[in-house]
C-alpha cells in the first residue's frame, strides 16, 4: 500500500487543500509517537531492565501520569481524525476526495489495531 499512499500523495498535493492534511499528517505522527512512547514505559519488561527499584509491579513511579498522558494524546489523535474527515468530505473533487477519505481510515485502522 505504500506505493499507492506515495502516488495518491502526489494527486492532491497541488490542491489548496492538502496543506492542512500534511500538517494533519505531521501531527497525527508525533501523536501516535508520543502514545507509543508513554505506553513504553508501562511495559513491565522493559522496566525491569531499566531500573531496578525494587517495584514489585515493574511500572515506574510515572505510571497513573503516563497512562493518563497517553489517553490524553489518544483523545487529541480522535479528534484530529474526526477533523480530517470533515475536511477531506469538504473536499469537491471526488477523487481526492476518496484519496483524502481513505488516508483518513488507514489512520483509524493503524491507530485501532496497531
Amino acid at each position: 500500500s505504500s506505493s499507492s499512499s506515495s502516488s495518491s500523495s502526489s494527486s492532491y498535493q497541488t490542491m489548496s487543500s492538502s496543506i492542512p492534511f500534511e500538517r494533519y499528517d505531521e501531527e497525527f505522527l508525533s501523536l501516535t509517537e508520543q502514545v507509543t512512547s508513554k505506553l513504553r514505559t508501562l511495559d513491565p519488561a522493559a522496566n525491569a531492565n531499566a531500573n531496578d527499584n525494587g517495584s514489585s509491579s515493574g511500572l515506574p513511579p510515572t505510571a497513573d501520569a503516563d497512562l493518563k498522558m497517553a489517553r490524553n494524546l489518544l483523545l487529541q489523535a480522535d479528534d484530529l481524525l474526526k477533523q480530517m474527515g470533515l475536511e477531506a468530505r469538504g473536499v469537491e473533487d471526488a477523487t481526492v476526495k476518496r484519496d483524502l477519505l481513505g488516508k483518513v481510515r488507514e489512520k483509524l485502522v493503524r491507530m485501532f489495531v496497531g
